[in-house]
């Protein structure tokens, strides 16, 4: 979705109690992104928006803390040298807001993270989990159904080299019937792709070397799950 300026921009995120519901408010020169709903990250369902507003980084992390520290205990705000972090815990679901200067504007991002609900987790079950090198680190796995694509996002980092990487997946991924349409490695050795498709399925990944670390970032989406 293309960034746009609203005047106002009200996204109610309703987790009730017998009380109040708790709402999620943007600000009203707030040009609205919406990153993902529902992803399945870290045995999570988190919704994610990016906000781009005129106000100072200040001005727009003291927005998010103004209207959140209203509802209750377990409130938090953290300044960081880059960012400026605004925490709350609300009936289970954790909301954050991370808020960066990038002059002439500020940059929040703003996610809600809570358990599963039932039909996230049916979706999950129907991806398949991805594979990673021996002594790999988990940076972050990801799961989402959009429309009719299921997709799985994997990153990771280890001390492999670019092409031991590079190998393992495509052991995977013709295991898996997928053809290989390209492989390529930077003469540096320091940059790697490879791209492979079965019928309307992907699989991409890619590398990136530094600091004797090897990061891989792998996507698998499917259609036909």
């Amino acid at each position: 979705m293309n960034k746009r300026n609203i005047l106002y921009v009200l996204l109610t995120l309703i987790f009730c109690n017998q009380s109040y519901a708790f709402t999620l408010d943007f600000p009203k020169d707030g040009s609205v992104k919406v990153v993902g709903r529902d992803l399945f990250i870290d045995s999570k369902q988190v919704s994610i928006w990016q906000i781009e507003s005129k106000m100072s980084r200040e001005d727009h992390a003291a927005f998010y803390a103004e209207q959140w520290k209203r509802n209750g205990n377990n409130f938090g705000v953290t300044t960081l040298k880059t960012e400026t972090v605004v925490s709350k815990l609300y009936d289970n679901a954790l909301y954050t807001a991370q808020v960066i200067q990038h002059f002439p504007h500020s940059i929040a991002v703003v996610s809600v993270s809570k358990e599963p609900s039932n039909s996230l987790k049916r979706i999950v079950r129907k991806i398949e989990d991805l594979p990673s090198p021996s002594g790999s680190e988990i940076l972050n796995n990801i799961k989402a159904k959009d429309g009719a694509k299921y997709s799985n996002t994997l990153v990771l980092k280890n001390s492999r080299t670019i092409s031991k990487n590079m190998n393992f997946y495509q052991t995977f991924i013709q295991k898996k019937g997928f053809s290989v349409e390209k492989a390529q490695v930077h003469p540096k050795r320091t940059l790697g792709v490879l791209l492979a498709r079965k019928g309307p399925n992907e699989f991409n990944v890619t590398f990136e070397r530094k600091n004797n670390q090897t990061f891989v970032t792998a996507i698998k989406v499917d259609t036909d799950i």
